[in-house]
């Protein structure tokens, strides 16, 4: 195919972020023949080439022969095929290759070809993910298997997309194919696909009910060189199984078990995967495999915190733990009890078989655990624990999720941990967090808590940066210096129960609610930091009170994305250096206060106010660039003064009858929907249409056009 041809058939898939920084000049001058200053831009930023003071070329990573050949060229005279071929792999290495379609620079020449052939660093990684693919990215795939499946070492595919017959078929030709990720569930005919991939290294299994112990061992057996496995979601093993599995794999480094994930209760083969995990724990800690257990997640399986301690202590090695529903009952199905879900685990003797009264064994009461490889935790849905203590050096995460309807106390020592977050469950009383580097801390339902162990928990861990706060035992919250000194984003979530919130700390950056749910109980906020970044106040219907201080912010928007108007007794922003951006949505403003030396943008959006609270408003911050009142139907007199005043909205203003403007840099008014509007400039009532063929931008009343919030502000019209 012509390089013309080719061309012009791929140039509309290519994506355009790679045109802007690889395609247009590299195709173009590959089309035409002609050299561009780009590509020895291009060639210079693959790092190949580096140059001297002079900005000649020296030897930083290129043979002698490609030196001299760009000596004698030099830079800007290069035609793109006369670049050496590391110069021209690394710029193809750019490319993805299936999303970027590289396997159709094929086409364009023999050159192309050829080290698109011999370049294994180019696919060597493929990560598919299907979810915006068209047909022909498939087709890609194939034809990336086919010829050049052979340098293909890695291939992931994104989780819970499908995985086609027809590519599926080909992965085998992978001959060199070292890590495999894949998901689908693996059944018999499955493992027989794989097994001629003998060189993997790194795979997860999925096994569902499909998978049994025999076609465990025959995974081994296939992949003899294993260094990391996952079993994941294997309901049908068993602890034999297992055993038989990890004997297979001498050169097993890490392994990774995720037992019963998944695992559905309304199954009867539910019973026998419950009991086995217990024992495939058991047979896992108790081997010579403890060591290399690198993730571990025990869901709906019996265990007790003995045991639990046990297993910990002995994987050495251990990353990632997760637990949940792990109680050990007599309950054998679920039951609705009370909206949740209570999970119990069956014996060989069915229920109505038991004896009366029963008396049942012993459950997980509690969780303490040490460990020195720990790094991330996770609980959830744990019924009957009281307490969790933990203590691991290396621990960065910490995760309590909902569930735990019996925990009170939570103590968790780790000197590196980053982020923490608690689900009190409305049942948590003392809260005690030592490390000194948490960074992200999170509280949600814990009415119950007691907040002198909230203040010591921050105390002791200074660097918070992130708080995200649901329900606490308090009316008023106060956060200052002192308590959080290198604070810089709080967020309210849906269940903040508190009245009123202080916020006081230089640090502060970003104040913001969560979207989810309204919080119904919080009626008044006070910040007072230096340099806010945003504030951001949606679902707050009882909110009466706003307090901004601070040197200067970057955005406040209040009530956005609301069909409910809120009412505020009172709205004070006091900015000593500058006001980036102001906006109040469907707000019943009763006092505001804005005072600035500089506010570049304020929208009063659908805002209800009188005149003189308008006028109050406007006064404190004189230097307006861009003012909106769109839809401020209850005012009906303006007067603004502002000299560096550009735009003026006052779209839909239908009861203004008088507008008073000093403003010498005003470019734009828009009037549209403003029937009875006089407009006066320096004290003269002016004609609109004069002012139109004089120049000024102006919307007049009968339009229906408005405009945008930015600046400088969008023009729309109004269907």
């Amino acid at each position: 195919m012509q390089t013309d041809t080719y061309f012009s058939c791929v140039s509309d898939h290519r994506s355009v972020a790679v045109c802007k920084e690889l395609g247009q000049p590299l195709w173009a001058s590959c089309r035409e023949g002609q050299p561009h200053r780009e590509i020895a831009m291009l060639v210079q930023g693959t790092g190949f080439v580096k140059t001297d003071k002079n900005g000649n070329p020296t030897d930083g990573g290129l043979g002698s022969a490609s030196l001299a050949l760009l000596a004698k060229a030099g830079l800007q005279g290069l035609h793109i095929n006369d670049l050496p071929d590391e110069i021209l792999m690394r710029i193809f290495g750019y490319l993805h290759p299936i999303q970027d379609e590289l396997p159709l620079l094929a086409m364009v020449c023999g050159k192309w070809r050829r080290l698109l052939k011999t370049t294994g660093s180019l696919w060597r990684e493929l990560h598919v993910d299907p979810r915006g693919y068209r047909y022909w990215h498939f087709s890609l795939l194939c034809c990336i298997f086919r010829v050049y499946g052979e340098h293909v070492q890695v291939l992931t595919w994104y989780e819970h997309s499908p995985v086609y017959e027809s590519v599926f078929s080909l992965i085998p030709r992978l001959s060199n194919l070292r890590c495999l990720r894949l998901p689908i569930l693996w059944t018999r005919a499955v493992v027989e696909s794989l097994q001629l991939l003998s060189r993997l290294e790194q795979v997860q299994v999925n096994g569902g009910f499909s998978l049994g112990d025999d076609d465990l061992i025959r995974v081994g057996q296939s992949f003899p060189e294993l260094r990391v496995a996952s079993i994941n979601a294997c309901w049908k093993i068993t602890a034999g199984g297992m055993k038989s599995f990890l004997h297979c794999l001498q050169n097993l480094e890490s392994l990774k078990l995720k037992i019963n994930s998944g695992l559905p209760l309304n199954d009867v083969r539910s019973e026998h995967a419950m009991r086995e995990g217990g024992r495939i724990v058991q047979v896992v800690a108790e081997g010579p495999w403890a060591s290399r257990v690198s993730v571990l997640c025990l869901h709906f399986v019996p265990i007790e915190m003995d045991e639990l301690w046990t297993v910990v202590k002995k994987m050495t090695s251990l990353k990632k733990l997760s637990i949940s529903n792990c109680e050990t009952r007599y309950d054998v199905r679920k039951q609705a009890t009370g909206g949740r879900v209570a999970v119990g685990f069956c014996l060989h003797t069915s229920v109505s078989q038991l004896p009366t009264p029963i008396t049942p064994p012993p459950h997980l009461h509690g969780i303490r655990l040490v460990s020195d490889s720990l790094q991330k935790f996770y609980l959830f849905n744990l019924w009957n624990v009281l307490f969790v203590s933990v203590e691991a050096a290396d621990l960065r995460h910490v995760t309590i999720d909902q569930g735990l309807e019996s925990l009170e106390h939570l103590e968790i020592y780790s000197p590196k941990l980053r982020r923490a977050c608690i689900n009190g469950s409305n049942v948590l009383r003392t809260l005690n967090i030592k490390g000194g580097k948490l960074s992200f801390l999170e509280l949600s339902n814990c009415e119950e808590l007691d907040m002198r162990t909230v203040r010591d928990t921050l105390f002791k861990n200074p660097r918070v940066v992130v708080l995200r706060l649901g329900c606490l035992s308090v009316d008023s919250l106060l956060l200052d210096e002192g308590l959080v000194p290198s604070l810089q984003e709080v967020c309210l979530m849906g269940d903040f129960s508190c009245e009123a919130v202080h916020v006081r700390t230089p640090s502060m950056r970003l104040f913001h609610t969560e979207a989810d749910n309204d919080i119904i109980t919080l009626n008044h906020i006070y910040i007072t930091a230096n340099h806010l970044c945003k504030v951001a106040l949606i679902g707050t219907p009882a909110l009466k009170t706003l307090t901004v201080q601070c040197v200067s912010v970057d955005s406040i928007e209040l009530n956005l994305c609301s069909d409910d108007q809120l009412v505020l007794d009172s709205c004070v922003i006091q900015a000593l250096g500058s006001i980036g951006f102001l906006r109040l949505f469907d707000c019943k403003v009763n006092l505001m206060s804005v005072s600035t030396p500089l506010a570049r943008t304020v929208v009063l959006y659908r805002c209800h106010m009188t005149d003189y609270v308008l006028q109050m408003a406007l006064h404190g911050c004189p230097n307006i660039a861009h003012l909106n009142l769109e839809k401020c139907r209850n005012i009906t007199q303006v007067a603004v003064d502002a000299l560096p005043l550009k735009f003026l909205n006052m779209f839909g203003c239908r009861d203004v009858h008088r507008l008073e403007l000093d403003c010498p840099q005003l470019l734009a008014i828009n009037l549209g929907q403003c029937p009875n509007v006089r407009l006066y400039l320096d004290g003269v009532e002016q004609d609109l249409a004069a002012l139109c063929r004089q120049g000024m931008q102006i919307v007049l009343p009968g339009d229906s056009i408005r405009w945008s919030h930015d600046y400088p502000p969008q023009v729309y019209i109004c269907s």
